[in-house]
C-alpha cells in the first residue's frame, strides 16, 4: 500500500467516523457493514443467490473453489451509475464483513467502474485501507484498549478477524497512545 497519498489514511478514519454519525452511532461503536450498505443504498447480493442461475459455478465457488471469490461490485442501470456488490456467503461472517467493507470503501472514495479484470492499483490500495478502518476506526481501537476488552470480544463485538483486529490496532497506534496518557 506504498501508493496511499499523503493523507489518505487520516481521510479514511474520518470518513469512518463522519459516516457512523451520520447513522448516529458513537465513534467507537461497531459498524455493520449491511447496514452501511443499506444507508448506501447499494444492493448486496449473495453468491448463493445465484444457484438458480448458475448452479455449477456457485457451487464450485461456495466449495473447493472458494478462495478464488471474494466480492465484486458491478455498475448497472442507465449509464451503468448504479453500484451493486456480490459477495461470497460461503466465506466467514468476518471475511465477508470484511470484503463487503472493502466494496463499498471504493463506492464511499467514489471510484469509477473499470473493465474486468483490469486493476487500478491505486483504488484497490485505497480500499484495502478504508475497509478495515470502516470496520475498526481508530477510535474502536482506542476503546478496546482503554477498556482492556479481550481480542475475542472485540472480534466478536466489530465482527471481525483476529487478524484484521490486530492490524487495525497496530496501524492505529491504539496501545502506545494508551500508554502514552496512562490510562
Amino acid at each position: 500500500m506504498a501508493g496511499l497519498r499523503r493523507g489518505f489514511k487520516t481521510e479514511a478514519n474520518s470518513h469512518a467516523v463522519a459516516l457512523r454519525r451520520e447513522m448516529q452511532l458513537d465513534d467507537h461503536a461497531p459498524l455493520c457493514p449491511w447496514r452501511l450498505a443499506a444507508y448506501l443504498d447499494v444492493p448486496v447480493i449473495p453468491l448463493s443467490d445465484l444457484k438458480a442461475v448458475e448452479p455449477l459455478a456457485v457451487r464450485y465457488l461456495a466449495g473447493k473453489g472458494r478462495g478464488l471469490f471474494s466480492a465484486v461490485t458491478i455498475f448497472v442501470g442507465r449509464y451503468g451509475r448504479r453500484r451493486m456488490v456480490f459477495h461470497n456467503d460461503a466465506h466467514t461472517k468476518s471475511r465477508q464483513a470484511a470484503n463487503l467493507a472493502h466494496e463499498l470503501a471504493h463506492a464511499i472514495l467514489c471510484h469509477p467502474p473499470t473493465p474486468p479484470f483490469a486493476i487500478d492499483q491505486i483504488a484497490e490500495d485505497e480500499a484495502k485501507w478504508l475497509g478495515p478502518t470502516l470496520l475498526v476506526p481508530d477510535q474502536a481501537a482506542l476503546h478496546i484498549v482503554e477498556t482492556r476488552m479481550p481480542a475475542g470480544s472485540a472480534e466478536s463485538l466489530y465482527g471481525v478477524s483476529a487478524s484484521l483486529l490486530q492490524m487495525r490496532l497496530n496501524v492505529s497506534g491504539a496501545k502506545i497512545r494508551v500508554r502514552r496518557r496512562g490510562t
